[in-house]
C-alpha cells in the first residue's frame, strides 16, 4: 500500500497528521456540507493506513473563492475494509484474472470496452446458466416496473399538492416544483433545410443496445 500526501501538519491531541488540499466546483459545494465526498473519505482513511496516523486535515476551495476545511478521524472498521478490498484488488492484478461481474457501473464499463462492436448477422447458442440469469432478469424488470409506478404514484401527488407553488416543505424536506427553460436545436429542421451544414456538424456515437426478446 503506497501513498502520496499533499503535507502534514500537528494536531494538539492526535499529534502528526496528513493535510489534504482539494479544489471543487461551485456545482458540487452541496458535497461539503457537514461531510466530505465519499472518495475523498476513502482516500484519507487509506492514507492513514498507509502512514499509522490517527487523523487528517482537508482543505477545499469551492468554485475558487469559498474556503472550507474539515478534521477526520482515523475510522478503523473502514480501513480493515479498505485492506481487503485493495488485496483482493491486488491480487487479481498479480494472476492477472479480471474479477467477476456483478451489478456496477464498472462491470458494464468493463464490459462496453471490452466487446465494443457486435459482428453483423452473428449468433450463438448460450449454455444453459443463461436460463436462470433470464429468469432473474425478468423477475428484476417486473419489480422495477411495480417500484417505477410507484416511485411516478407519489411525485404526481405531491405536484399535486404543491399546485402553481414552486416549492413546498414537509418535515425537513424541501419539495420542489421549478419551472425551466431550454433551448435545443431542432436537428430535424436543420437537416432538411442545411444538409451540408448538418453533416459537417453532426456528432455520430455508437453503441451496443442490450434487450430480452421472445426467438422468433
Amino acid at each position: 500500500m503506497l501513498a502520496n500526501l499533499d503535507g502534514v501538519c500537528e494536531h494538539p491531541d492526535y499529534g502528526t497528521c496528513i493535510f489534504e488540499a482539494k479544489t471543487a466546483s461551485a456545482y458540487k459545494a452541496g458535497e461539503w456540507d457537514n461531510a466530505i465526498p465519499d472518495e475523498y473519505m476513502l482516500q484519507l482513511q487509506h492514507y492513514m493506513a498507509v502512514t499509522g496516523y490517527k487523523g487528517a486535515y482537508i482543505a477545499v476551495l469551492i468554485g475558487g473563492n469559498t474556503f472550507r476545511w474539515k478534521f477526520v478521524e482515523r475510522d478503523e472498521e473502514l480501513i480493515a475494509m479498505l485492506i481487503k478490498l485493495e488485496t483482493d484488488f491486488w491480487d487479481h492484478v498479480q494472476s492477472r484474472i479480471p474479477p467477476l461481474l456483478d451489478g456496477s457501473d464498472a462491470s458494464a464499463k468493463f464490459l462496453a470496452e471490452r466487446f465494443p462492436n457486435s459482428t453483423p448477422q452473428s449468433r450463438i447458442t448460450l449454455p444453459d446458466t443463461a436460463l436462470d440469469l433470464l429468469a432473474q432478469y425478468d423477475e428484476a424488470c417486473e419489480q422495477l416496473e411495480t417500484v417505477t409506478e410507484k416511485k411516478q404514484k407519489a411525485e404526481n401527488l405531491l405536484k399535486e399538492m404543491l399546485g402553481d407553488n414552486e416549492a413546498g416543505t414537509s418535515g425537513s424536506r424541501i419539495i420542489t416544483w421549478k419551472s425551466v427553460t431550454q433551448e435545443r436545436l431542432d436537428s430535424k429542421t436543420l437537416k432538411a433545410e442545411h444538409p451540408t451544414l448538418y453533416q459537417k456538424y453532426v456528432n455520430k456515437t455508437s453503441y451496443r443496445r442490450f434487450s430480452v426478446k421472445a426467438a422468433v
